[in-house]
């Protein structure tokens, strides 16, 4: 995954805690942990083979993210 695509990913993961949440106040944690699903929803779901997290933990991070948007 290229530097590009992860900058992408993290500032509009950003952007959607920052409108779904305001209240979260360490959002760059939030962040590191979530932004991998937005690259993946980005990419339409391609997995790139430089993946920067263990496929294991990507549905529940998946999940958490799909919980913060609402």
């Amino acid at each position: 995954m290229n530097r590009n695509m992860e900058d992408r990913a993290r500032a509009l993961c950003a952007l959607d805690i920052q409108s779904a949440h305001p209240e979260i106040t360490d959002v760059p944690a939030v962040v590191d942990r979530l932004w991998p699903v937005v690259a993946l929803e980005i990419q339409n779901g391609i997995v790139d083979p430089d993946w920067p997290i263990d496929p294991a933990d990507l549905a529940q991070r998946a999940e958490e993210y799909r919980r913060l948007k609402r």
